[in-house]
């Protein structure tokens, strides 16, 4: 495409806070053109602003005014990066081209219509009682941290949770997940996951402790067993047993839409990258993800914000070096957890108000 494209589809008809999802594919050059600035506009009002310097999945919420603002949805990418190939020494295409949209989506957050996303997207920050501050800023860590679950990206949260002396049963706790494995995970409800044709064992890098190794899904997980404490084929019996257990639990837990789902990258992650987790997760149920990613110079660590309908991004100083996950940042880790748990706690509280005032009996006049 050009400088600047029109994609025009209908409108949606069902009142609903709507996400838009783009597969771009930028024209890059090395040494030449390293991204793609897209500025997305809807009927337009600018929505969105990305940098593109690989192929990837970005994301943007309409709400529902804007959605319903005319006939058609008037989708509009501006591209001032646009070049030609021949100009950057690629080829001798001479059109002037910036990103091949693979595929666009558009669908509903199927639970926009909660009171407590609501509050939590509002353009006011949520307010809470300083009495439940209060409760959130005492809550033994070990009550805190049985508020959330790991999805990986790999097991720091996991030990974060235990070195806040909470162990819960958790099928991501400590697992290698990438991101496009774990949707495709979640698409599929983890069937067939535990499975023994599925499943191997092996000793992992530091030659001492096994890994299990998840074929149906290209997910590795710690088996917190060393060498010599099990054969590789009493473990393979275990997971096959304690496997389809986790799943049905992770399901439950999807489901009941109690639990703040924690992801985090091996480094900084572009959150319209995750926004498709955010919307995955909640097609099970009213659940919240929060995103952990790097702070930087526009967010201190620490700092927690709602992006959308049920997605959260929190921001720490540093994340645990590769050979040492221990090393990890606890005291920012506990800061981004209250925080969280805090907001989903204020916004289920303006929840109950709302339905209260909903419940009490209309006066005719």
């Amino acid at each position: 495409m050009g400088g600047e494209s029109r994609i025009v589809l209908p409108a949606p008809q069902r009142p609903a806070t709507y996400v838009l999802v783009f597969n771009f594919r930028p024209l890059v050059a090395n040494g030449h053109l390293t991204a793609q600035r897209v500025l997305v506009e809807v009927n337009d009002e600018p929505v969105a602003e990305f940098r593109i310097d690989r192929r990837t999945v970005r994301t943007c919420v309409l709400p529902w005014p804007l959605a319903r603002r005319a006939p058609d949805l008037c989708i509009t990418l501006r591209l001032p990066d646009a070049a030609r190939p021949a100009d950057i020494g690629l080829n001798n295409d001479h059109r002037l081209l910036g990103v091949h949209v693979a595929s666009l989506q558009l669908y509903p957050d199927v639970y926009e219509a909660w009171q407590d996303d609501t509050a939590l997207c509002g353009d006011e920050p949520v307010a809470i009682d300083m009495a439940t501050v209060m409760a959130v800023e005492q809550m033994p860590l070990h009550d805190l941290m049985l508020k959330f679950e790991s999805l990986g990206q790999n097991c720091e949260f996991g030990l974060v949770q235990r070195r806040c002396q909470a162990e819960p049963l958790g099928l991501l706790r400590f697992s290698s997940t990438p991101l496009p494995r774990l949707l495709s995970a979640l698409e599929a409800r983890f069937e067939g996951m535990g499975a023994p044709e599925a499943t191997s064992v092996s000793l992992g890098s530091n030659g001492r402790e096994y890994m299990v190794n998840d074929a149906r899904f290209g997910f590795v997980y710690h088996a917190w067993v060393n060498a010599g404490e099990m054969t590789p084929e009493d473990l393979q019996k275990r997971e096959a047993r304690r496997v389809p257990f986790l799943v049905r639990k992770l399901l439950e837990d999807l489901e009941g839409g109690e639990k703040i789902f924690v992801f985090k990258g091996m480094g900084a992650m572009e959150e319209e990258e995750v926004f498709p987790l955010a919307m995955a997760i909640r097609r099970y149920g009213p659940n919240t993800l929060l995103l952990v990613t790097l702070a930087d110079a526009e967010h201190r660590p620490g700092t927690v914000e709602a992006r959308a309908p049920g997605f959260l991004v929190g921001y720490i100083d540093r994340f645990a070096p590769g050979d040492n996950a221990h090393d990890l940042s606890l005291g920012m880790w506990v800061k981004v957890c209250r925080e969280a748990y805090r907001l989903r706690l204020a916004a289920k509280g303006m929840r109950t108000q709302a339905s209260a005032v909903r419940a009490a009996p209309s006066q005719v006049y």
